[in-house]
């Protein structure tokens, strides 16, 4: 063959092909004009073989410079703002690492500190660099509108313990716990009521007050969610009660929402029992709730501690007394008591709009007696109580402390926390009150000119990113406050939520106008459409999603939001494997025997098989075994067994670099 006809059909020069030959072992000379036909065919071969390895290379340089790109940014954007002192959960959280790897982590450099303990600055300067992370302190901001309430409700608990007329009162008890553990099961099993059929999905979606009588004592129970979303309920719920039942599933052990609920509970230093739910349920497994209750400083009494631990199935109705022993002991020694003959004052744990009954909230009396008559001032608004109904629905004339009851006669709903008082309203609350009316619609506006350079800035920052817009109608206004915190957590930096409307009660025909003219999407949590909404649905082009459960809600959301996140595709290093014996060599499957060096490598890795540090060809694996048995990672020095696809001509000593690819979204 002519090579010059060699070096066209190689899509390349003469004088190229030439200079190319001896790298690849064929030396013809520098002035050759024709070759053998057979040493072409090798020639070929050979080139199409250097091409491949120039491309791996060329691929492996953009990756490389890629990942060495993406850790100077990480670099950079390493850098955490800590005040004077912070708590061990919170720090945990900076860092994005587990609490209880965070604690033990502090204790192998002799600090012995629980999940609500804090440490100075200092101290958190070097465990931040020991994880890679700057740490610049920050000036102390002022206090949020919810710690001004927290405070207010320590306040209140304060005054109550120092008050010396103070008669006995029920305990309040609040059950916390991961979602699905069986809080609501646990309610139901105390009250031989059912309750968790009447519950979406069977988790609680709204904060409940129950009163039960045990040994002719009655107890006040708070029902908090479960659910990640409604941590802000949760915490009420803790600052209100006087007990707490920690409850875990036997069959499952702690979780982030048992921790964030430890979180709270050490917040309010409530004292506590742990109910261990499930223990009827296969695989249940007290010893290990236990131990990793031991492994957060949170003792066992029966192993030497100090925290009691009731083995319960809340299903079958198993060891409650005994557990119902443990929070009236617990309320014995604590000698809760509250005045009743003062002016009432208690907090609201829920509130709504009623179709038929208006602006109704329930409150737990924390000190005096409510009658029906009194005029009450709450936060912003005020009423006279026109009724007053316990947590069976039944009137009744007067509530006092750790009584749960729902008022009706109020001006407007009032935020969940706010405390309520017993007295006159002036002149000034009455219009002042009257201003705040509308707090439960919220609708975003820039016609208001106070507010249209902050409207402008926030177009701008949104405009530089995609956009999912919805409306949001929620039944009760706890519910909508966790709903659109758990919302926004599903932003991210190329993908943004923007909630042009937020109100409570049933979709209305402004609702879908206003989601029409946006683009934006309807959804509804536990609220119907008004019949004119229903009417109008079918003829307008809106998406309107209604569910009673939360999850549904937010899966839909992070399903539309995937679709505007801009990815890109990430190689994750894995480990490399040591080729010592191959079985069966062919393109569609080679089997091989080898040793994991320098990682762990997982079952569906790719790889790169490499030959004296230079890259030959690409491929992946199928399948691992060890002895025989099929598994799903191999870890660092192990011998194992692969079947692999997309490579042919292997040998001993080869080297497969193995790799994941995972998609991340891309840096705005």
């Amino acid at each position: 063959m002519n090579v010059t006809e060699l070096a066209r059909q190689l899509k390349t020069t003469k004088d190229e092909l030439l200079e190319k030959l001896p790298k690849l072992g064929f030396d013809i000379g520098a002035r050759a004009i024709k070759i053998d036909n057979r040493l072409a065919g090798r020639i070929k071969e050979a080139w199409a073989q250097g091409a491949r390895t120039d491309r791996l290379k060329a691929k492996m340089d953009q990756q490389a410079a890629g990942l060495e790109e993406k850790e100077e940014k990480k670099e950079l954007q390493k850098e955490i703002n800590i005040g004077d002192k912070i708590t061990v959960t919170d720090f945990a959280t900076k860092l994005d690492t587990e609490v209880t790897h965070l604690i033990g982590y502090l204790m192998k450099n002799g600090i012995m500190a629980t999940l609500n303990e804090q440490i100075d600055f200092d101290t958190a300067s070097i465990i931040a660099e020991d994880y890679g992370f700057k740490t610049i302190k920050e000036n102390d901001k002022q206090e949020s509108d919810s710690k001004k309430i927290e405070h207010e409700l320590r306040t209140l608990k304060k005054d109550i313990a120092k008050s010396d007329k103070g008669r006995e009162r029920p305990p309040v008890v609040v059950v916390m716990g991961h979602v699905d553990h069986g809080k609501t099961s646990l309610l139901d099993a105390i009250r031989k009521t059912n309750v968790v059929e009447g519950e979406s999905g069977g988790i609680t979606q709204h904060i409940g007050a129950y009163q039960v009588q045990e040994k002719d004592r009655l107890i006040t129970f708070l029902d908090t969610p479960g659910h990640e979303a409604f941590k802000a309920m949760r915490e009420r719920g803790g600052q209100v009660a006087d007990v707490a039942i920690l409850i875990v599933a036997a069959d499952d052990g702690l979780k982030p929402q048992t921790l964030e609920s430890i979180n709270v509970i050490q917040k309010e230093g409530l004292p506590f029992v742990v109910a261990i739910n499930k223990i009827d349920k296969p695989g249940a497994d007290v010893d290990k709730v236990k131990k990793e209750l031991a492994e957060i400083n949170l003792n066992p009494e029966d192993w030497g501690g100090k925290v009691v631990c009731v083995p319960i199935s809340a299903k079958n109705g198993e060891n409650i007394k005994e557990l119902l022993d443990m929070v009236l002991l617990v309320a014995d020694i604590e000698k809760f008591t509250a005045d009743m003959d003062c002016d009432s004052c208690g907090v609201i744990i829920e509130s709504h709009v009623d179709r038929g009954e208006g602006p109704v909230a329930t409150v737990l009396i924390n000190v005096g007696t409510l009658r029906v008559g009194d005029e009450v001032v709450i936060g912003d608004t005020y009423g006279k109580i026109k009724a007053l109904k316990d947590w069976t629905g039944k009137d009744v004339k007067d509530a006092t402390p750790s009584t749960p009851v729902k008022i009706l006669g109020l001006k407007s709903s009032p935020s969940v926390g706010d405390i309520l008082k017993t007295e006159k309203v002036d002149r000034s609350k009455r219009k002042k009150a009257s201003k705040k009316f509308r707090l439960i619609e919220i609708e975003k506006s820039t016609t208001d000119s106070s507010s249209k350079d902050s409207a402008d800035e926030e177009s701008e920052k949104k405009d530089s990113k995609n956009s999912l817009a919805i409306v949001i109608k929620a039944d009760m206004l706890g519910s909508l406050e966790a709903l659109i915190e758990a919302i926004k957590k599903l932003e991210t930096g190329s993908a943004g939520i923007d909630i042009i409307k937020q109100g409570l009660g049933n979709i209305t025909e402004s609702d879908l106008s206003l989601a029409e003219d946006a683009g934006a999407v309807v959804y509804g949590f536990h609220v119907q459409f008004s019949p004119e909404a229903q009417k109008m649905s079918y003829s307008r082009k809106v998406e309107i999603q209604k569910s009673k459960i939360i999850y549904e809600i937010l899966e839909d959301i992070e399903k539309r939001m995937k679709t505007l996140v801009k990815t890109e595709l990430v190689e994750v290093p894995q480990g490399e494997l040591l080729i010592l014996k191959v079985f069966k060599d062919s393109r569609a499957e080679s089997i091989v025997g080898g040793r994991v060096k320098g990682s762990k490598i997982t079952k569906d890795a790719k790889f790169r098989l490499m030959r004296n540090e230079e890259p030959i060809d690409e491929g992946a694996i199928s399948e691992l075994q060890i002895n025989k048995k099929e598994v799903d990672e191999v870890k660092e020095g192990v011998e194992c067994g692969l079947k692999i696809s997309g490579v042919r001509g292997l040998k001993e000593e080869d080297i497969l670099s193995c790799y994941t690819e995972e998609e991340k979204e891309m840096n705005s």
